[in-house]
């Protein structure tokens, strides 16, 4: 399964979103992979003290132009500590967006091999989202799209002035998944929004600040994001994702359902990665 997640404005929390969906990811529904491919450059390199290990999206765009190796992708995989497996983005972006254009020569290939034939779910960073950006060949491949934008008036007037665009990615499945804004009610606006976008709304996911520097490599707990709030929701929307994976890449898309899964905004409950903490 391939998972494309990114925005249409600025930064609402892609990045945090893609590394919970990979940490609360139900076992059995194939290891997961982080790809950073923001072309504004990419912060786990950083974030982790990755940057020497000469490993990354570069490594992958270079084995993709020699036509690969016998485990192709894992050779470029850095493992951060709780086990997530990610692919690194450079820093600058220059070079990340040089770096995902040369994807084209074969690194994307790769990719989707892994997630077609090799069993994994791919959940691919593609930050912001623009006619001109370098991860389009992510959408086309994606089986899913998930739009993340904050539960604001401003950021969802650009979202629904934008569905359009959207709809002409012709991406098999795809989301709206809302992020709370500090102190508001869980269940803010969603059958509004729902309404608003004329498309299925996931979440409100909640703002969480603990668990996301837990994600983000600055905190450490013993249990990780599990019992957090965010660990939680993700864990539903995870669930859902992986409970609909499509059989082949030629699945029909789905009826959009306003307001949420069932349409009051509500998912069903799922299983949560076995050892993920």
């Amino acid at each position: 399964m391939i998972i494309a997640v990114g925005s249409l404005k600025g930064s609402p929390g892609a990045t945090t979103l893609a590394l919970a969906l990979a940490d609360r990811w139900p076992a059995g529904g194939g290891e997961p992979l982080v790809v950073e491919a923001d072309p504004a450059g990419g912060d786990l390199g950083a974030r982790f003290g990755l940057l020497a290990g000469g490993r990354g999206l570069v490594t992958l765009a270079a084995a993709g132009r020699r036509g690969g190796h016998a485990r192709p992708v894992d050779d470029h995989v850095h493992e951060l500590p709780g086990g997530l497996q990610v692919i690194p983005a450079p820093a600058g972006a220059e070079q990340a967006s040089q770096v995902l254009g040369e994807l084209d020569g074969g690194g994307w290939s790769l990719l989707w091999s892994a997630a077609r034939t090799g069993g994994r779910t791919v959940i691919v960073d593609c930050g912001r989202l623009d006619p001109r950006s370098p991860t389009l060949p992510v959408l086309r491949a994606a089986d899913v799209l998930l739009l993340v934008g904050r539960a604001r008036d401003d950021e969802l007037a650009h979202l629904a002035a934008r569905m359009h665009v959207v709809q002409g990615w012709d991406v098999p499945d795809w989301y709206v998944v809302v992020i709370a804004q500090p102190h508001q009610a869980p269940e803010y606006r969603v059958r509004e929004i729902g309404r608003v976008l004329g498309s299925r709304v996931l979440g409100p996911v909640p703002y969480d600040t603990t668990a996301a520097e837990v994600l983000a490599g600055r905190r450490q707990t013993r249990t990780g994001i599990g019992r957090s709030k965010l660990g939680r929701t993700v864990a539903d929307i995870a669930g859902h994702l992986a409970a609909t994976a499509p059989a082949d890449v030629e699945r029909p898309a789905l009826e959009a359902a306003p307001g949420g899964i069932d349409g009051r905004g509500a998912l069903p409950p799922a299983p949560t990665r076995a050892g993920r903490r």
